[in-house]
């Protein structure tokens, strides 16, 4: 009982300071929110930001090939297709070329769980190109490239070029960012999230709605841009202005005319909905399923407490460094970015929000094997921490060094079959 009060004090303490950072930017406190400290980027900077986010994806492809080959083992150069298929990669594979209602296991529809879209955008791209592992990845490299120009436009006009380009740099060389280039959807939930936080931004709200309809049919986390967006518009509104009763009520139509398009991510989840409904006959066959991988809801300070205890009992083992010790350092670490960003006037509200409930959400599973992989696209926290690196070159660059030497060690332990997932 004292550990979760221990536990959970911090959270709700950081609640507390992001939900007043988004009450004085609804205009409860004037001034309290700086202008946008640089500009959009020009189209050929954005561009090139595509292009380089795309070869590091296929350099990397590179060096998995190399690390395959060069690690030894039996099946060489025809068992590299293989390494594709690892973890919850060979669901998606599967479920790329038998559809929802052809992958079952034991007569059940277990993989109801996996979100759609990555899956069918996957099946469209195989109508060109055969391969199934090919067309996955097509996906994969091409979204995480259009994803890395929208968290650039986003860090390039709040924050400028240079800390732009450090906000890339670390998302880029993230430990577990390899997963970008994978048969999963990160490079998707990237692009879809990012676009619609940015398009909230840019207050074009029809494309805001689009994109996080498209996220919510990406993974379950990718509704929670709906806070970020109702977070901006109440912004722009600035309902608690004094005098309050003369502010709300010249807000109010305002959020009301709005209010459709701020919930059209909604719709995403809808369709998952119907997709459950058609394939199992019911809505939420999904929150069955979840039981044969163990998993369900369970508050921060619980899942923060197994995760010491399941490293501590693997200390000697892999697995407490596969598994457990990087998702506490993880947690700990975009928990003491947001701690810093919550303190400074130039990170909009939205993005606090946005970053805080995404990450409480990813902690608050009853069995958290991929943190790693799940954080990887919270962009904002590498907003973030490029924004708090200004002029601290040395520290940037050992973070960035850091980050470069663990991608190669995660790779490598996850190519060689360790459960990093």
């Amino acid at each position: 009982m004292l550990t979760d009060i221990l536990l959970t004090v911090p959270v709700a303490l950081l609640f507390l300071a992001v939900a007043l950072r988004c009450l004085w930017g609804f205009g409860l406190a004037p001034g309290c929110c700086e202008a946008p400290g640089g500009c959009v980027p020009a189209r050929p900077r954005v561009i090139k930001v595509f292009c380089a986010a795309l070869a590091l994806r296929l350099f990397l492809l590179l060096i998995m090939f190399l690390c395959s080959m060069l690690s030894g083992g039996e099946g060489g150069l025809e068992s590299f297709p293989g390494k594709f298929s690892r973890w919850d990669a060979g669901h998606y594979i599967n479920l790329i070329e038998k559809g929802y209602s052809g992958y079952q296991e034991d007569g059940r529809h277990l993989f109801l769980v996996f979100y759609p879209l990555y899956v069918w955008a996957a099946r469209l791209v195989r109508l060109i190109i055969p391969n199934t592992v090919m067309a996955g990845l097509m996906v994969s490299l091409l979204s995480y490239a259009g994803g890395c120009c929208y968290v650039y436009k986003i860090a390039a006009k709040l924050l400028g070029p240079n800390a732009a380009k450090s906000a890339l740099l670390l998302l880029s060389l993230y430990p577990h960012s390899f997963f970008f280039g994978l048969v999963m959807t990160e490079g998707l939930f990237l692009l879809t999230t990012s676009a619609a936080c940015y398009y909230a931004l840019e207050r074009r709200w029809l494309l805001y709605g689009l994109w996080g309809a498209l996220a919510a049919l990406t993974r379950m986390t990718g509704v929670l841009v709906t806070v970020m967006a109702a977070v901006e518009l109440l912004s722009a509104l600035r309902p608690l202005e004094r005098p309050l009763g003369v502010s709300l009520k010249r807000a109010l139509p305002g959020f009301l005319k709005k209010l459709p398009a701020l919930l059209m991510p909604l719709l995403g989840s809808l369709a998952y909905l119907l997709l459950n409904w058609r394939v199992d006959g019911d809505p939420f066959a999904f929150r069955v399923h979840q039981g044969h991988w163990h998993q369900g809801g369970k508050w921060i300070s619980g899942v923060l407490k197994y995760l010491w205890s399941y490293f501590w009992d693997n200390k000697a083992d892999a697995n407490g460094y596969a598994i457990w010790l990087p998702e506490l350092v993880i947690f700990a670490a975009s928990f003491g970015v947001l701690l810093l960003a919550v303190r400074k006037k130039n990170f909009p509200p939205s993005l606090l929000a946005y970053a805080f409930c995404y990450l409480v959400a990813n902690y608050s599973l009853s069995w958290l094997l991929s943190a790693g992989r799940y954080m990887s696209c919270c962009f904002p926290l590498f907003l973030f921490a490029g924004g708090l690196l200004e002029g601290r070159e040395s520290l940037r660059e050992g973070i960035c060094l850091g980050g470069a030497a663990l991608t190669g060690v995660y790779l490598y332990a996850y190519l060689t079959g360790a459960q990093v997932m």
